[in-house]
């Protein structure tokens, strides 16, 4: 019995290994196409570890992005909040990504920003509007 074991957790300890060194990070962009203001975005993203700090994104200019690693036995989580506007009234919070229980490799995952709402990019599919702007309270 002990060595079923021990064998059966060698086999686990190098399937996970193997699968780790072959696996690409994802990726999480912020693209800014707020077309009829032309505003600037502000993204703020964190995870359970990492602050990225705040980040800004001229209309039409480069993306905002950063790469990562699944955590293979804790589910990874980015939460961002986008603002835009003269005075950054509006804003959205949200889980920019959410690693399953399988670890995901290669992933991308493309936040557009546009006046009517914030859209996602999965893997190079256009998705439906995800998100409205909401108006911040003074």
């Amino acid at each position: 019995m002990i060595n079923f074991s021990f064998v059966f957790l060698i086999t686990i300890v190098l399937f996970v290994g193997l699968h780790e060194a072959k696996c690409r990070k994802n990726t999480v962009a912020f693209q800014n196409k707020l077309g009829k203001s032309h505003s600037t975005l502000e993204v703020h993203c964190k995870s359970k570890d990492d602050d990225l700090g705040v980040h800004l994104v001229k209309f039409n200019g480069h993306a905002y992005k950063f790469r990562f690693g699944d955590n293979s036995f804790i589910r990874t989580k980015w939460d961002c909040v986008l603002r835009k506007g003269p005075k950054m009234e509006y804003v959205q919070g949200f889980r920019a990504y959410t690693g399953g229980f399988v670890r995901k490799c290669g992933e991308s995952y493309i936040w557009i920003a546009k006046d009517d709402g914030i859209y996602l990019s999965r893997n190079g599919k256009l998705m439906a509007q995800k998100l409205d702007w909401s108006k911040k309270k003074k």
